[in-house]
């Protein structure tokens, strides 16, 4: 059983006011400013970037301040940023400069034109004209098209487009690497044949990385641990850290994680002493680190917003030390994700090893309206009886055999006070993977408040309301 939570993000888009080149490489000194400032940046082309931001964290105003500050004065390039729930909306936001409400996405875009389609890369020029030539000039009226007339007429990528318009579709960003050249890699002239051979190497390449990046006046809050065999294997995991990290706790860092791999499964063929197979092929080759989410040495203690407090630095050790112990993914962020049914409502990712999920920006049609079951995952079996005790039933088209009166559970029965319901839902249907199921909503005398689901010809309670 897992009790969801619903932490939002939004996205920041910063955009060079004057830049009229495509030169990756000249970009590259702003994409160095933006590292001092974040962890995670994306580039959507030369001169436009994107960063998450998790909604809550501190003042987006003064955030984009500071980094609109810190690009005039490393760079002296003026820049504009935009922020919303969603990336397109914060695209274009960035036009002008604006911080879209959280929740606002879909009202700022209704008033957008409809060229602004293009932004998305799934829309031509021609296809914008032929909107318009149909009265359909802004994005709020694209977005009222009938979806099945949108992409019969136009195809699945415009279709796509109208769910951006919408604010219903996102997806997160995908920061860039960290430079090659920061990057330490320790290849021995003798293979390591253990993890522990390895690690006595862990140590010495942690200094050696500190002492790169600290000739260059930066810290970093990732480093991506990278080990190689003999065999072609390669083993690649990133972790955040404290800036200020010493070179021993990077080395003990180092440790866990091939630890962990050699739990999932060995790296080597000698665990424990014990050779198998081919040593020479499974031996470890080449060990690297690599620095990410660059910051300046002055900003290496200061946190996103600003000073962490004291509470902010134990809860993060904790998490950490419990990261050391059961591996990085183990420690997950919970958030909400594009979707019908409730089990699609929800993902989750390992904490501040992969950037959380995005929120939705609207509602799925057919999806389970909010408030959402605060229990989800139980999946037990239930059966849903009339008044004399007899099976209730859902037909094809959605309507119940007999007025529900009585959930069995657990070996009780319990009578219902309310119900609603049942909501047909029809998934698929053109595919192998079809499937068909109707959602019941029942308030129990017992004063619980249950989500049935009825799928092939089986009652479940899916969801628990607190």
């Amino acid at each position: 059983m897992t009790r969801v939570g619903r932490p939002p993000s939004r996205v920041l888009v910063m955009r060079l006011v004057d830049w009229d080149g495509e030169d990756a490489a000249a970009f590259e000194p702003v994409l160095e400013a933006l590292d001092r400032l974040t962890p995670y940046v994306e580039v959507l082309e030369p001169g436009c970037a994107a960063v998450p931001l998790r909604a809550g964290a501190g003042d987006e105003a003064v955030f984009c301040e500071r980094l609109i500050d810190t690009v005039a004065g490393l760079v002296d390039q003026d820049c504009l940023t935009g922020v919303a729930d969603g990336l397109l909306a914060a695209v274009l936001a960035a036009r002008d400069g604006r911080i879209v409400p959280a929740g606002g996405d879909a009202t700022f875009l209704a008033g957008c034109d409809i060229t602004d389609l293009q932004v998305t890369g799934l829309v031509d020029p021609e296809t914008c004209e032929t909107l318009r030539h149909l009265g359909i000039d802004t994005l709020g009226k694209f977005r009222e098209l009938p979806p099945q007339a949108v992409a019969e007429r136009f195809g699945a990528p415009v279709r796509r487009a109208q769910l951006l318009a919408a604010g219903r579709f996102s997806r997160p960003l995908v920061p860039r690497p960290a430079a090659p050249e920061l990057a330490v890699t320790e290849t021995p002239e003798t293979p390591y044949e253990t993890v522990e051979h390895a690690v006595f190497a862990a140590r010495p390449l942690a200094e050696r990385l500190l002492r790169v990046l600290d000739e260059r006046n930066l810290a970093c809050t990732r480093i991506t641990v990278t080990a190689r065999t003999g065999s072609g294997l390669e083993r690649r995991r990133t972790w955040q850290i404290d800036p200020a990290i010493t070179a021993a706790d990077l080395a003990r860092r180092v440790r866990w994680q091939l630890e962990g791999w050699l739990a999932a499964g060995p790296l080597t063929s000698a665990v424990d002493g014990q050779p198998g197979g081919d040593e020479a092929a499974n031996a470890v080759t080449s060990l690297e680190l690599a620095p990410g989410g660059l910051v300046g040495l002055v900003e290496a203690g200061r946190g996103l917003w600003g000073t962490k407090t004291a509470a902010a630095v134990k809860a993060e050790a904790a998490l950490r030390h419990a990261q050391s112990l059961f591996g990085p993914e183990a420690v997950r962020i919970a958030g909400p994700a594009d979707g019908r049914d409730l089990d699609e409502r929800y993902a989750s990712a390992a904490w501040e090893v992969e950037p959380a999920p995005p929120p939705p920006s609207g509602p799925w049609p057919g999806g389970l309206p909010d408030p959402l079951p605060q229990l989800t995952g139980t999946g037990q079996d239930v059966e849903v009886l009339d008044a004399a005790g007899a099976p209730v039933a859902v037909s094809a088209r959605g309507d119940l055999s007999a007025t529900p009166a009585l959930v069995a559970l657990g070996g009780k029965r319990i009578r219902i006070a309310a119900w609603a319901g049942p909501w047909p839902v029809t998934e698929r249907w053109w595919s192998a993977g079809a499937r068909r199921y109707a959602r019941l909503q029942v308030e129990l005398t017992d004063g619980s408040f249950a989500l049935l689901a009825r799928e092939d010809g089986r009652w479940k309670a899916v969801g628990w309301y607190d």
